[in-house]
């Protein structure tokens, strides 16, 4: 597994370069154990949910893992993971944050038994190990990021190629009823993810 991020190498211009960088083993390790998670998600439901995080100041990752990308976002009620693969529906799972608190939040009573606050929140690492090293040049050189080959650019294109396409639809759809859309997101998203499973 690979965390793909965007880097822009030169500040007076806009372009941005492809980096990888390898995913530690037990950040790998929980997300093999998100894939048991995954269920389907139809191209509609992504244009109406999760489509409009782009639209937001969410913090998300890539991971490319072979052909699949995985779309880890912080998210309420903890972590959204979406897997893009090519010629293949796309799958998604809600995994709620070990964090009592998370987002504000009323903690339960299983909230409060389970969390370990010692524990590394592995949740956080998916999305802000890659997240942090796109604006910090000696987080990428210590996470062994670096400029990413053909093959992982084609990988990477190939899995959000349809995702891509998705993204013109909408605009296309949508038109000047931006604000109805994505309101309409943000209650999907809240209604479909609920309160997250809970992944021991």
């Amino acid at each position: 597994m690979q965390y793909v991020i965007f880097v822009q190498e030169n500040p007076k211009s806009e372009d941005q370069s492809l980096y990888v960088g390898p995913v530690p083993p037990e950040n790998a390790a929980y997300l093999r154990r998100l894939k048991a998670e995954l269920k389907p998600l139809s191209e509609e439901d992504y244009i109406q949910g999760p489509l409009a995080i782009l639209h937001t100041m969410a913090r998300y990752s890539y991971v490319l893992d072979g052909q699949d990308l995985y779309w880890c976002v912080e998210w309420e009620p903890g972590l959204l993971v979406i897997r893009f693969s090519p010629g293949q529906e796309m799958t998604w799972t809600a995994i709620r944050s070990p964090v009592p608190d998370f987002g504000g939040r009323e903690p339960s009573d299983a909230d409060l038994e389970e969390y370990d606050e010692q524990a590394d929140n592995l949740q956080y690492d998916l999305v802000f190990d890659a997240w942090d090293a796109e604006i910090d040049e000696e987080l990428r050189e210590g996470g062994g990021f670096a400029p990413a080959p053909d093959d992982v650019q084609t990988r990477f294109e190939n899995a959000v190629a349809r995702a891509n396409e998705l993204c013109e639809i909408k605009e296309e759809r949508v038109g000047n009823d931006y604000d109805a859309w994505f309101d309409r997101c943000l209650n999907n998203l809240e209604r479909w993810c609920g309160d997250g499973l809970r992944l021991r």
